[in-house]
């Protein structure tokens, strides 16, 4: 009924006979004798009255096993790893008899598995499924290896009550074993590795216990003066019992006569360490059954964190991997009865597994600090916060780079020029007058393009400068730098360049960034308004940065003036035919320009502007003399709280 990978395995790794036949697999893997019941000497009646219910220390660290196994519930799943509700074998899993819960069953299997290293459910099969399990004693079961090529077992030998013996199929059985290398039929326990020290500490218990029947007194001797006939013997000896060891008469004085006296012996070296050997067979035992000794009383190294820790080495160096051991075993045995399933258990309401939330909350104010956004802080840790406004952006101090006295950055150098070739058409001459005539041919090839889409209507300087009439617009308000700036600067240090134009600084926050950072900045805003604003907030920031009122479609700065340009929601709002060209100009060769544009604009009202392709963007920017180095293309889901949302394009080009 079930399907042996074991024996199937090694049936299919072993060498066949020359006549043809196939090797037993019990006759290579195993020395034992095919056909006679496997034997071992720890049962669970010696087990539990010499080890569970005779040591202390045994019994804790067996409580606390089976206690912290058992409480953990089992799960069925498809073979995703996705959890499948109300599935029937979960209802036998959790009410596998009417005698006994699935914590119940759990908890017998653990403690056989720990007392004498095997366990034994039966199925009560109906239809070809489990429809009951019940546990079985592993005292009166022995498994029968088989003698028959590729089959493992050939039974089970039950002794029943009477002591009368059957013999059932392999399949009766359901057999969970602890590894022992020398028996693959039969397991081994944590309880018979520590068997000597747990028989030792007993015996010391006893040994105490012995000496404190004779009130604490060491061993010692009655001598009398005169030589005792065997009568005198005896009766000195009654005497003594009656008058010294009963409990009763312990603090009584002693009355000796015919010159008998005491002689006291001297304690032994064992005797005199007696704490310190039960101290050691404490942890011997802690050992064996992989816990830690502060489990069982052992204070010496205790403390809370100490104890956190131990909580959480059970679980991950017992109870999972016992658990792994039982998993293993149902899902070779019973869950290809249901098909494509996978039993599991769930360990997400376990305490000491879950990562402590104050040193998530430190780790997250780390990475919040270098800028990463709570967005993805919220996953990479799994805080379980909802989404709030703002979290998808990442943030940086402005005291990123310190200012005032204390030394600036050294600025980054830019990359050395590259002498112009005399063959390249695109190579941006020297000087602007000689500019000129370049510039007009790059405006030639960019009329030549067709730019279906482009907005037919921009921003006149006036009406950038009408939104700064009363007051900071929207988007001057906030001063945080934006999560694009701080990767452009990133950029720019690989390139090693030091210099860089914004267009369109509105209130100088990236620019006033990128000046903390090191670099040269110039700035330039097409409304006076924003430039006046901007050159306070830099003054604030103690931050020298150029400024200017200009015009973005003619920039007026010499030609290879910078090794990098930044532009961030501006661009799409002037006449790309003419600003591209100028971002080209004022470039050096290799210099790199960030753009960032709205393609076009949708209002919550249904109304929209624009609809320039990306397509027809990257012919611009290729014309134009650029390489593109990378772009992407997003449509915000959303509406902000403006009543706006945007074809968002943002591109990294290379001056070639």
């Amino acid at each position: 009924m079930f399907d042996n990978l074991r024996a199937r395995m090694a049936l299919a790794l072993l060498p066949r006979k020359a006549n043809g036949q196939v090797l037993n697999p019990t006759s290579v893997l195993s020395s034992l004798t095919p056909g006679v019941p496997v034997y071992t000497g720890m049962s669970v009646r010696k087990a539990t009255r010499d080890g569970y219910k005779m040591s202390v220390y045994v019994y804790r660290c067996v409580r606390i096993i089976v206690q912290a196994a058992s409480a953990i519930p089992w799960v069925i799943q498809d073979m995703d790893g996705e959890l499948i509700p109300n599935h029937p074998l979960g209802e036998v899993l959790r009410n596998p008899n009417p005698n006994f819960s699935g914590q119940d069953m759990m908890e017998l299997l653990i403690a056989h598995s720990q007392l004498v290293g095997n366990a034994l459910w039966m199925p009560v099969m109906v239809n070809g499924k489990p429809k009951e399990f019940w546990p079985v004693m592993p005292d009166l079961v022995r498994p029968i290896p088989s003698d028959v090529p590729g089959e493992w077992l050939a039974g089970w030998k039950v002794y029943n009550r009477g002591g009368a013996e059957s013999e059932l199929p392999p399949e009766t059985f359901i057999h969970f074993m602890q590894l022992d290398p020398g028996n693959l039929f039969w397991g081994t326990s944590p309880l018979l590795a520590a068997a000597r020290t747990i028989d030792t500490d007993n015996e010391a218990q006893d040994t105490q216990k012995v000496s404190m029947q004779n009130r604490a007194n060491p061993d010692g001797v009655f001598t009398h003066e005169s030589i005792m006939n065997p009568e005198q013997f005896e009766e000195a000896r009654r005497q003594i019992r009656e008058n010294f060891l009963q409990k009763s008469k312990r603090r009584e004085p002693w009355v000796l006569g015919a010159g008998a006296k005491w002689q006291q012996m001297s304690m032994t070296p064992i005797e005199m360490d007696f704490i310190a050997s039960r101290l050691a067979n404490k942890r011997d035992i802690a050992a064996a059954f992989g816990i830690s000794p502060i489990f069982l009383g052992d204070l010496e190294q205790s403390s809370y964190n100490n104890m956190v820790e131990a909580r959480k080495a059970l679980y991950e160096d017992v109870i999972i991997p016992l658990l792994d051991d039982v998993k293993s075993t149902l899902n070779l045995t019973i869950a290809p009865m249901y098909g494509d399933i996978v039993i599991s258990y769930d360990t997400s309401k376990v305490a000491a597994l879950r990562p402590d939330f104050s040193a998530k909350v430190d780790q997250a104010q780390k990475l919040w600090g270098m800028g990463v956004p709570f967005l993805q802080i919220n996953e990479r840790l799994e805080m379980g916060f909802e989404q709030f406004p703002g979290w998808a952006s990442g943030y940086l101090p402005m005291q990123l780079v310190p200012t005032g006295s204390t030394p600036q950055p050294k600025p980054i150098e830019d990359e050395p020029e590259d002498e112009p070739d005399e063959d390249d058409e695109k190579a941006i001459p020297s000087g602007l007058a000689a500019a000129v005539p370049w510039l007009e041919e790059v405006r030639d090839r960019v009329k030549q393009i067709e730019l279906s889409g482009l907005p037919k209507k921009c921003m006149a300087p006036q009406d950038w400068e009408d939104a700064y009439a009363n007051g900071p617009p929207h988007w001057a308000v906030d001063l945080t730098p934006s999560l694009f700036a701080q990767e452009f600067v990133t950029e720019m240090a690989d390139r090693k360049m030091k210099s860089v134009l914004e267009i369109g600084c509105g209130n100088g926050r990236d620019s006033i960034f990128f000046a903390r950072a090191g670099l040269d900045v110039t700035a330039i805003d097409v409304a006076e308004g924003a430039v006046k604003l901007a050159k306070e907030n830099a003054e604030e920031a103690e931050v020298e940065i150029d400024f200017h009122v200009g015009n973005a479609e003619s920039l007026p700065f010499e030609d290879k003036q910078f090794g990098a340009m930044f532009s961030l929601s501006v661009l799409h709002a002037t006449d790309l035919a003419k600003s591209i060209p100028e971002v080209a100009r004022v470039l050096q060769r290799h210099g790199i320009a960030f753009i960032y544009y709205y393609a076009d604009t949708q209002w919550a009202d249904g109304t929209e502007e624009g609809n320039l392709r990306i397509n027809d963007y990257l012919d611009l920017v290729r014309a134009s003399g650029f390489e593109v180095l990378s772009v992407y293309g997003e449509r915000e889901e959303e509406f902000d709280e403006y009543g706006e949302r945007h074809l968002v394009v943002v591109s990294l080009l290379r001056k070639e």
